[in-house]
This record gives C-alpha cells, structure tokens and sequence, in this order.
C-alpha cells in the first residue's frame, strides 16, 4: 500500500508540474505578481485531471464477454413401461363361467335305436343349465362332428334358468345307408361361442332305402310275432301340429306323426310293441312328458296330453 501511494504522489506531481511552471510563467509576464493558488488546489486539481483520464480510458476500453452458464443435458422422455394383463383361459371354449351345460338324459331315441331308411324323427335331449347365466332364445344347440342325419342348429324354443332342467330337440332324418350313426352336439351362447359337454344321437339304420320291403318291423315280446298284425295308439296332445314321436326299444319300431288342428293323434305299430311316446311343439310343455308303452296288443285310445 505505501509503494503504491508513492506512485500515486509521484503522478500527481509529474501532472501538476506543467501547471506550476504555467503559472510561473505567467507571474513572469505580469511582473511580481504571486500566485495565488495553494498546494491543496493544484493537487486537487491535479488528481481530477487523473481521475477523468482514467474515465476515459474506460470508455474506451471494449467489455468483456460474460461467459454463458452451462445448462445441464436435457434428459430425454422416457416412454411409460407397457402394461400386460394375462387373462384365465376358459375350460373347453367357454366365453366364460356365465355358460354351462350338464347333459341329464335321453328324452327320445335312446342310443342304438334302429330306424328305417330315410325315417324321420326328432331328438330330445335334457340339459343341464349349471353356468350362472340364463339361456335365452338366442343361444342354441349346434352339430360338432359325425353324422348331422339332416339336422341343423337349434335356437332354445324357451328361456332355461340357472339351475333349471330343459329339453332340447332337433328334427333328424336316417339315412339310407344300412349302418350305426353318431352324431355330436354342444351348445352356444347368443356370441356362438360352444359351452358345455358334448352330447350325441346314435341310431342304426337296418336296410337301405331302395330294397326295404314295406310292412311291419318284427317286435320283441311274449306275443310279439312277425306279421302278426298291428296296433293303434291315439289321443289327444290339445294343440294343433304337435309332432308326437314313437320311440321303440329292443329293436320295435320307431317314428313319428303330427297332430291334427284340433289336436288328436294316431298311429300304428306292429302288436307287442314296447317304446316310449312324447310329444314336442315349439314352446309348449306337455304333461306328461312322455308315456312308456310294453307289449301293446291292443288298441290304446284316450292317451291325452295337457300342453302348458
């Protein structure tokens, strides 16, 4: 600090000598006159002449650049991560456990019932609803695999419950072919997907079409004999066109008729038949379901119906 006061004083000094050798000049001019300005005013002087030097040179002097600050990287946006949801897969094809089918037994055409060539008849099946949803007239019952023996899908005639029991039928035809058929079915819901167990009709078909030779089927029975004539069943199934069918078992003969506008029915089978005899219309129930029949050798009339 006292080094550079020194250079200071000496600077002053070295600007305030011209001025003290100016003013003696001009006391030489004017004869013996003394100056009248102190020391302290030529160093004030002095030090503002300096002081506006130095603001001069400041001026003049360009700024220097002020370094920009370093903005961190930016860090790029990250994608959110996907999301994977694994859904549970549905036993047998199912849409869900809202759907399922039981099978609960053989209405009509017990397994192995032989028919006649091109025979007409319809298949009853009972179900089972076990799924929590109702079945409405949306869902339906459809062919899987084997023999369709002309049947097509069946739309359910009327609403069946969870819990609840209903039959399902499909109009067949045998075919003309001597021979066993089978035939599968399952059920599926108003999207079409299949639910349920697998189901099945199986028939054996005697004698082809061309070479059958027209006439009663031999029966089984005490006094079943071949050609020994036939017998008449009839009644009453209260509804106009209900298929009435007749379904014999040990080999007796099978078939089917429709009911007239006032309901009554008829139809004949060899003597000693034994089989089983329900009627189906659309969404009537009947009571009773079916009726059982063993060794007919006589007339049967009055075998009434009450559709519900």
């Amino acid at each position: 600090m006292q080094m550079r006061k020194l250079k200071t004083n000496h600077l002053l000094w070295a600007l305030s000598a011209p001025l003290v050798l100016m003013l003696g000049a001009c006391g030489s001019a004017q004869g013996n006159i003394t100056p009248t300005l102190s020391v302290d005013a030529i160093f004030t002087a002095a030090h503002e002449t300096f002081s506006a030097q130095q603001a001069t040179q400041l001026a003049l002097t360009p700024p220097t650049g002020t370094p920009s600050p370093t903005l961190f990287p930016t860090l790029p946006v990250l994608s959110p991560i996907a999301t994977f949801s694994f859904g549970s897969p549905t036993p047998g094809g199912a849409a869900s456990l809202c759907d399922n089918a039981v099978f609960a037994g053989d209405v009509t055409v017990p397994d192995g019932t032989t028919m006649k060539a091109s025979q007409k008849f319809v298949k009853t099946w009972k179900l089972l609803n076990k799924g929590s949803c109702t079945w409405s007239t949306s869902y339906q019952l459809a062919f899987v695999s084997g023999d369709t023996m002309g049947g097509t899908t069946t739309l359910v005639a009327v609403p069946i419950s969870s819990g609840s029991v209903g039959d399902i039928s499909v109009n067949m035809t045998a075919p003309t072919a001597a021979g066993t058929y089978k035939g599968n079915w399952r059920m599926q819901n108003d999207k079409s997907q299949p639910f349920g167990d697998t189901i099945y009709v199986q028939i054996k078909v005697g004698t082809g079409g061309a070479t059958e030779t027209p006439g009663p089927s031999p029966t089984v029975g005490p006094s079943a004999t071949a050609g020994a004539g036939t017998v008449t069943i009839s009644g009453n199934a209260e509804k106009p066109d209900v298929l009435i069918t007749y379904t014999g078992t040990g080999g007796s003969e099978s078939g089917s008729t429709t009911a007239d506008a006032a309901g009554d029915y008829a139809f004949s089978v060899p003597s000693g038949w034994s089989g089983t005899v329900t009627p189906s219309k659309g969404i009537w129930t009947f009571d009773p379901v079916s009726r059982s029949y063993t060794n007919v050798t006589a007339d049967s009339s009055g075998q009434d119906y009450t559709a519900q």
